[in-house]
């Protein structure tokens, strides 16, 4: 199913999927989805393969498939479930033809690959542009990277290029901030489609004064951003390994204790059905999230 490559310690698998490190030694007891090979001081290594794998994995997972059915299935069932995935993404918006954009990854060619997405800004704008090209065409280097059809490094090529021309895009707009703040937070390391700063880009376009680093939050960071700068709105992403039980106490807590009017969640794509509270929105693509910003 997958191929070569270096090894990763259970740190950077942490990282490059978003699953804690707990999280990944619990699935290899129970669910023995891992078979890392282990150094004279009893250290995880893991191969470029079981780093696909887990991708693979953390992906059904964050789309609503339990652990436990994900453990059954065989790796080619496993890149199978990925792929039709994707598939269904494209399919709901409007088809584009990736293969240039993929060719300049390809050849690590910047200049053309720069010029091409920034054309497409130019034809949709940045907005549009984001939600019917470039987070499909992250998702699709995901999948040929998965299946050995781009390398880690041209995968990683194409989300840091449309990273960086998100950035140049907030920086050059000029938008006043006339409506309420919103902290833009991230408690989870594993943000691969750039979601956060697409966001936060939105937010900012709209008029509202964002609060946003870039970075990994914690709650109590979260809450005291609160005494500098009074904050009534609240964009977070818990990502995929908080269970719904301590999603719920965290989002009714933060609610509770900074008297929020609004909760918008990111990064999971299946909703909490035990939470019911007008006051928290899910939002899980690109155009979902716009919609909810849009009805605030």
């Amino acid at each position: 199913m997958y191929s070569g490559g270096r090894s990763y310690s259970i740190k950077e698998l942490e990282n490059f999927c978003g699953i804690k490190a707990h999280t990944i030694r619990m699935w290899e007891k129970r669910y023995n989805i891992l078979t890392p090979e282990r150094s004279d001081t009893n250290i995880r290594n893991y191969t470029e393969e079981e780093l696909k794998k887990l991708i693979t994995i953390s992906i059904l997972n964050r789309q609503g498939l339990k652990i436990s059915r994900i453990a059954h299935l065989s790796d080619v069932e496993l890149l199978h479930a990925v792929m039709k995935s994707a598939d269904s993404e494209e399919e709901s918006i409007d088809f584009f033809n990736p293969g240039p954009l993929i060719m300049s990854a390809l050849r690590f060619n910047e200049n053309q690959l720069r010029r091409s997405l920034q054309m497409h800004v130019e034809d949709k704008g940045i907005e549009i542009a984001y939600i019917k090209v470039f987070y499909p065409l992250m998702q699709k280097s995901q999948v040929l990277w998965l299946t050995d059809c781009l390398s880690k490094t041209q995968e990683q090529f194409i989300g840091f290029m449309i990273k960086s021309v998100l950035i140049d895009q907030d920086n050059s707009l000029e938008v006043p901030a006339s409506k309420e703040t919103v902290v833009v937070a991230d408690l989870s390391e594993h943000n691969p489609y750039s979601t956060m700063l697409f966001t936060k880009l939105l937010l900012k376009k709209r008029g509202f004064d964002v609060v946003y680093t870039d970075g990994e939050f914690t709650v109590d960071e979260i809450c005291a951003i609160q005494p500098i700068k009074p904050f009534p709105l609240l964009v977070i992403n818990p990502g995929n390994v908080i269970t719904d039980e301590d999603l719920k106490e965290l989002l009714l807590t933060l609610i509770k204790k900074m008297k929020l009017k609004k909760v918008i969640v990111t990064g999971r794509n299946e909703h909490l059905k035990i939470l019911n509270d007008s006051k928290i929105e899910f939002a899980y693509t690109p155009l979902e999230i716009a919609a909810a910003i849009d009805k605030i």
